[in-house]
């Protein structure tokens, strides 16, 4: 490989990781939010944090794992 294409090949490795670590966080937040409205700890008396949490990490969820296969096959390429 030419060094201009490794160099984007890394610039691109740490794009789609720095997007999983961002999309991993956001998991972990609506977890911790469905947790907190699950046993009534936070002020959501209707309920509607649980299921919008529920809703946003079933779709993020193959996200995350698409961004994490991207970044193992660039990473896999790379060595």
């Amino acid at each position: 490989m030419s060094k201009p294409d490794s160099a984007a090949r890394t610039v691109l490795r740490r794009l789609v990781l720095g997007a999983f670590a961002c999309t991993a966080g956001v998991i972990v937040l609506l977890v911790g939010e469905v947790v907190f409205s699950a046993t009534g700890l936070s002020s959501d008396p209707h309920g509607y944090g649980m299921f919008a949490g529920i809703l946003f990490v079933a779709v993020l969820t193959p996200v995350a794992l698409a961004l994490w296969l991207v970044y193992r096959s660039l990473r896999r390429r790379g060595d």
